[in-house]
């Protein structure tokens, strides 16, 4: 994020009312993650679960629309543009519980559908994979309040058994650990 200089400040607020709206439309048109917080922001308080629904429906296009090349290559490259939404998402509404729901959510399609293309020479995708199941389980672990744990345990339990018996040659999965609990 660009830091703001005091001239840029200023200048700022000597706009008219006039030209500050006509920057932040056009802004707004351009940029989704800026027309999304604004929207957030000021339009409708309660649209966090509006945006999770959106988000969720641009991940599971992401796996539908897979390329014909290698699929793990293909995957990987669908979870690094779920993270990204995953991402913008926790930017506007900074709620760790709806996070770790997304989270659960893009890790359920990939084990679910693809976890046979686990283990292979396109260690990308066990990577990144791990990374991302990492990621919720640190989520849980240090964001969310134990009790929220038994809505996970199951699955990330899971996840973990799956990569530690495909991908344990990576050391970094070899080095996660084997349940919520540890």
């Amino acid at each position: 994020m660009a830091k703001l200089s005091p001239e840029f400040k200023n200048v700022i607020k000597s706009l008219s009312k006039k030209e500050l709206e006509k920057i932040i439309i056009r802004f707004a048109k351009k940029n989704k993650e800026m027309y999304d917080s604004l929207s957030f922001e000021y339009l409708q308080k309660d649209s966090a679960i509006d945006l999770f629904e959106d988000a969720k429906d641009e991940i599971e296009l992401l796996f539908i629309n897979l390329g014909r090349r290698v699929i793990q290559k293909s995957l990987a490259n669908a979870i690094g543009k779920s993270v990204q939404i995953i991402n913008n998402f926790c930017k506007i509404t900074k709620d760790a519980k709806l996070e770790a729901d997304l989270l659960l959510f893009l890790l359920k399609i990939v084990f679910d559908n693809f976890s046979e293309h686990l283990g292979t020479c396109w260690t990308v995708f066990d990577s990144k994979l791990a990374i991302t199941t990492n990621r919720l389980f640190n989520l849980l672990k240090k964001k969310l309040h134990e009790d929220y744990w038994i809505e996970y345990r199951d699955n990330i339990n899971r996840f973990l058994k799956i990569l530690k018996n495909n991908s344990s040659h990576i050391d970094y999965i070899y080095s996660m650990p084997h349940s919520l609990e540890d």
